[in-house]
């Protein structure tokens, strides 16, 4: 049954989830295209070419006016989709439609569980579309800047391949971060690979959940599931600021009396530790609610 309520919330989610990466595909492109002209801008100029103000501006204007239209798609893209995806649940679980949710012949777990993973599967393809297109971005703007005066000796010395440019850059502010903060990088690129992969997850079961705690109000139920969401992510904020911190303190102080250095990365574990317990607590609690406390009134 599990399947089924999946195969349904999937039908109510992909167009959405289609046109906004679509949409972030359209920007990405004409993002690549412009992020290049600088570097042709400059290569004019350093050849001696003649260069009228009104190109430099147009070259200049695209450029700032890609930027900006650029941040405001991945803002729009990133809480557009959280907004629909809250909104969506809270309509299906908690409103009108939500009495024919519940008396479907399933579980109060199986009806949470699909939504959390269809939801955050999408949120995840997302988030994988802004990665990829943050990255398409930078080699276009790293290919026109690498190109330009002296700086084109840089990639003579690649042959002008840029991911061989870009991967020994990476490797060598790596190994600078391992050597002066302690960092190992295969444990940070694992834990930062799973944190990329479980994270959306996690943030709509924080998100279903704090909308589920506000359906127990009386009025404004909407409005108070959105107060108890942004009150839970303060709330995570603050907890793993501090549990991060306690624990740097206490490994220093460790440290300074016996002489055991203890990596960066494990504070950096336990952040993610606290991350995953507070979205199982936030679990527990919804399903608590939907099977003792369930108010649709």
């Amino acid at each position: 049954m599990l399947g089924k309520l999946m195969k349904y919330e999937w039908k109510n989610i992909w167009r959405a989830g289609t046109l906004m990466l679509l949409g972030m595909f359209v920007v990405t492109v004409i993002g690549c295209v412009v992020l290049r002209m600088p570097g042709g801008l400059v290569t004019e100029i350093v050849d001696g070419n003649d260069i009228n103000a009104a190109q430099s501006w147009f070259v200049v204007s695209s450029f700032v006016a890609t930027l900006i239209l650029y941040v405001i798609m991945l803002l729009a893209s990133t809480w557009g989709m959280l907004i629909f995806l809250g909104i969506r649940f809270y309509r299906s679980m908690y409103t009108d439609e939500g009495y024919l949710s519940h008396t479907l012949p399933v579980t109060a777990n199986q009806l949470f569980l699909s939504k959390v993973l269809v939801s955050g599967a999408w949120y995840l393809f997302l988030t994988i579309g802004i990665g990829i297109s943050v990255m398409a971005l930078v080699v276009s703007l790293m290919t026109g800047l690498l190109n330009v005066g002296e700086l084109s000796g840089v990639m003579t010395q690649y042959n002008g391949n840029i991911w061989e440019f870009l991967t020994d850059a990476f490797y060598e502010i790596g190994r600078a971060y391992e050597d002066e903060m302690g960092i190992n990088l295969l444990h940070y690129g694992i834990t930062l690979l799973l944190t990329y992969v479980v994270g959306p997850f996690i943030t709509m079961v924080t998100l279903f959940g704090a909308l589920t705690i506000g359906q127990l109000s009386s009025k404004h139920k909407g409005f108070m599931g959105i107060l108890a969401y942004a009150g839970v992510t303060i709330l995570s904020s603050i907890i793993g600021s501090t549990v991060q911190s306690a624990f740097m303190f206490g490994t220093n102080v460790m440290s300074s009396q016996s002489g055991i250095s203890v990596s960066a990365n494990s504070a950096y574990d336990i952040n993610v530790i606290t991350s995953l317990l507070l979205a199982a607590i936030m679990y527990g609690v919804s399903y608590y609610i939907m099977n003792k406390k369930l108010n649709l009134d």
